[in-house]
């Protein structure tokens, strides 16, 4: 069994958490796909939450052992692979007692005060290796960063409840309407809102500023509430500000009745903007797919795209290359010139594939200098793109007062030639990509096909 060091910083009110913008049940099953493993476990402390991905074709004393998740060793500080738990001193009397279908074991915590931890199990001793560690430990790494923006999320979320009690105590941003949706009385806070005079607004409907993708949605609202089908609901939708900006709006609806006759005669409700919300949602929506740096999809965007497209290139039986690249003398400049000259690298490179390749093609960021690209094109096609990617380059890097020179090498797979398999495909891949370093670099070579 070894450990490392996971280094996680605590971050203030880490309980603080939205369970319902953590993507945790795609995270387990992305690391039961990515590790090869029947099984993936994510848990939080306390009453925080748990999931689990189980591949339901496992060993039925594995499947058993995993979903009853009594008496799991303490997840520790460190970062944990456990080869063979009955061998293991520290796992053999808990896999005795509690896990005899568990003989792999592996695990990390993240996120504040190591809250969180990340396990993948197998009922089959398995080695550790450092592909494995890792995808484990990029894994933790994206779960920390969710649950870091989630905390700030949910302490965005209390704010504006606490808003909410206020515009619901005051008239700030009430708005008057009738039936027709026509505004009756707009109160003075809409100039700080949308920047208008109340009387600008008044007498007008509101769809008339209301966002062209949202429009539909809205006009069935509206006539949901014109038909008395819609007594009290809270929407969101895009308004347009005086200077032409759209503003993510919550609008609060209460229908309203005649105090004589109880018919409904209109309606009250309350607008406050949510753009901060949404930038959050946004902002994590966007993290778990795409790498920081790059703007590409991440390793685990990847790894659904590479799923999808294999399964859609055998129900379609067409074939689907898989390029697995990797920047040459990329180390020598970042150890030379360091990160920033590296980072920028890797930026223009990034471009430059996306600018070679299609916008139906799929071009990620894995880590480090290593890139992918999944190309629904002829095998006739792969040459070709191989010779302009390696070109664009190995094109010089202006970067400050020096020029900067990489190369790519390329290796690449197809389905379902080469393999029928995200994982297979992967090391086809890479074993071709290990033929092209051995070739002199800075150049392509195709699994299976002799020099």
């Amino acid at each position: 069994m070894t450990t490392r060091n996971a280094g996680h910083a605590a971050v203030d009110d880490s309980e603080a958490i939205v369970r319902s913008d953590l993507r945790f049940p795609e995270l387990c099953r992305i690391a039961r796909l990515l590790l090869d493993v029947p099984a993936a476990s994510l848990r939080l402390s306390g009453e925080a939450g748990s999931w689990t991905d189980l591949d339901p074709a496992a060993d039925p004393d594995f499947r058993r052992a995993v979903t009853a998740q009594e008496g799991w060793p303490p997840s520790g500080s460190s970062l944990v692979w456990c080869g063979d738990t009955r061998e293991d001193r520290a796992f053999a009397a808990w896999s005795a007692t509690h896990g005899p279908g568990i003989r792999f074991l592996a695990r990390i915590p993240f996120g504040p005060d190591d809250m969180g931890c990340l396990t993948v199990l197998g009922p089959s001793p398995r080695a550790e290796t450092a592909e494995g560690v890792e995808r484990l430990t990029a894994l933790a790494a994206l779960a920390d960063q969710a649950l870091r923006l989630s905390h700030a999320a949910r302490r965005a979320v209390e704010r504006e409840a606490a808003f909410r009690l206020l515009a619901e105590m005051s008239t700030d941003t009430i708005i008057r309407g009738n039936l027709e949706g026509v505004r009756l009385y707009v109160s003075p806070s809409i100039r700080n809102l949308l920047g208008y005079e109340p009387e600008e607004l008044v007498g007008q409907k509101a769809i008339a500023i209301a966002h062209p993708d949202d429009a539909p949605a809205f006009k069935r609202f509206m006539e949901g509430v014109r038909e008395a089908r819609i007594d009290v609901a809270v929407i969101e939708l895009r308004l347009q500000h005086k200077n032409g900006a759209w503003i993510w709006m919550e609008a609060s609806l209460r229908l309203t009745h005649d105090p004589v006759t109880g018919v409904a005669n209109g309606y009250v409700v309350s607008v406050r903007d949510v753009g901060k919300r949404k930038a959050l949602e946004a902002r994590l929506e966007h993290l778990a797919s795409f790498d920081t740096l790059t703007g590409l999809p991440n390793r685990m965007q990847f790894g659904q795209s590479l799923i999808m497209a294999i399964e859609r290139a055998r129900l379609g039986r067409v074939s689907v290359a898989l390029f697995y690249m990797d920047l040459d003398r990329f180390k020598a400049i970042n150890d030379t010139l360091g990160h920033e000259a590296g980072d920028f690298v890797l930026q223009t490179c990034a471009a430059r594939l996306r600018t070679v390749l299609r916008g139906a093609d799929v071009v990620a960021r894995l880590g480090g200098d290593e890139f992918t690209a999944l190309l629904a094109r002829d095998r006739s096609e792969l040459s070709p793109i191989a010779e302009r990617l390696v070109a664009a380059i190995g094109e010089p890097i202006a970067y400050k007062a020096t020029t900067l020179s990489v190369g790519l090498s390329i290796g690449i797979a197809c389905t379902p030639q080469d393999a029928d398999r995200p994982d297979a495909l992967l090391s086809a891949a890479d074993q071709a990509l290990y033929r092209a370093k051995a070739a002199g670099r800075n150049t392509f070579r195709f699994f299976g096909k002799a020099d």
